[in-house]
């Protein structure tokens, strides 16, 4: 399962909000195939790698009581989810902000990574105990860094993130 994330304006937002799972699948294909016409950040396979390193959960948290855990599960996994069989979900552009400022109060540096525990809890990929401990976490601290700056970016457009992982 590989994360993409994609910068939608309303328009397009509003246009999948309406569609069935059958047709939201649809226009999802006509996205990732057309990338070049909508700015991407792919994060592959690490995506739930980097998800685990922040908050120590196996699962997203959508409930705002704990702004900070929220944020860090939105980040990665948005905030809405759409109805569909597919993992499919967004950020409306009002949210990305708060979302933004809490992620950027994370310092990476600090963040205690033990390929161990990601094997016991069997976190996709499967990869913690076949490669370097320095590899793997430069690789998250890249997409940590690279999704913040597609953040910053979507933010700076007034726009919205869309995000599949498929």
């Amino acid at each position: 399962m590989i994360a993409n994330y994609f910068i939608v304006d309303d328009f397009l937002l509003n246009r999948l909000q309406k569609l069935d799972n059958v047709k939201l699948n649809k226009q999802i294909e006509n996205i990732l195939d057309e990338e070049e016409n909508f700015p991407c950040c792919d994060l592959d396979t690490i995506w739930n790698g980097l998800y685990f390193l922040l908050t120590f959960n196996e699962m997203p948290i959508y409930e705002k009581e704990n702004f900070s855990d929220y944020c860090k599960s939105a980040f990665i996994f948005g905030d809405v989810v759409f109805n569909t069989e597919e993992y499919i979900a967004y950020i409306n552009k009002d949210e990305i902000k708060s979302i933004l400022n809490e992620i950027k109060n994370i310092n990476f540096q600090s963040l205690k990574f033990e390929p161990k525990i990601f094997a016991e809890k069997e976190i996709f990929p499967n990869i913690w105990l076949k490669e370097e401990k320095e590899i793997l976490l430069e690789e998250m601290e890249m997409a940590f860094d690279e999704l913040k700056l597609f953040f910053e970016q979507a933010k700076n457009e007034n726009k919205n993130i869309l995000i599949t992982i498929m």
